[in-house]
Formats: structure tokens, C-alpha cells, sequence
């Protein structure tokens, strides 16, 4: 799955995904970065456990995603640069 980062240095987590967390607005995150990756971590003010139909939509989807993901090119991110996407 691709996302865009705004102008503001903002993202969008889908909709499937914060479902899938119960995650809504407002929730917080601890954010990580880890070699070249940025992770976000939600913060729960109390412990949260998952059922087991909630791990098989999370690994669905994470099925469904593995390999999409999109090389990011010189090309890609001059134009982003200049606004051109």
C-alpha cells in the first residue's frame, strides 16, 4: 500500500488499517525510526487485546499488501519536489 506525504509533511493512515487497530481521532502514537523506516506505534491509555478474528484481518491484510510496495525513484521525487504529482 502507498501513501503520499502532503506539503505539510502530513499522511493519511487508511481506513483499513485504523479499523482494523481501533484507532480513531485523537489516538496517539509513538513514532520510531528504525534504519530506514518510520514506525508508529499507537498508544493506548489502557491494554487492548486482540481477538482472533481481529490477528486474521490484520494478517490479511498484510497479505494482501506484501510486494506492492513502490520503488522511489530520482525521477519520483524531483517531481514531488516541484509539485508535478
Amino acid at each position: 500500500m502507498t501513501i503520499v506525504m502532503t506539503a505539510k509533511n502530513q499522511v493519511t493512515i487508511p481506513k483499513k488499517i485504523t479499523s482494523a487497530l481501533g484507532l480513531g481521532k485523537g489516538s496517539l502514537f509513538e513514532v520510531e525510526v528504525c534504519k530506514n523506516r518510520i514506525e508508529l506505534i499507537p498508544l493506548q491509555t489502557k491494554e487492548r487485546e486482540f481477538t482472533d478474528k481481529e490477528y486474521a484481518k490484520l494478517e490479511a491484510l498484510a497479505s494482501r499488501e506484501k510486494g506492492k510496495e513502490k520503488p522511489v525513484t530520482g525521477k519520483l521525487i524531483a517531481n514531488l519536489k516541484r509539485g508535478a504529482l
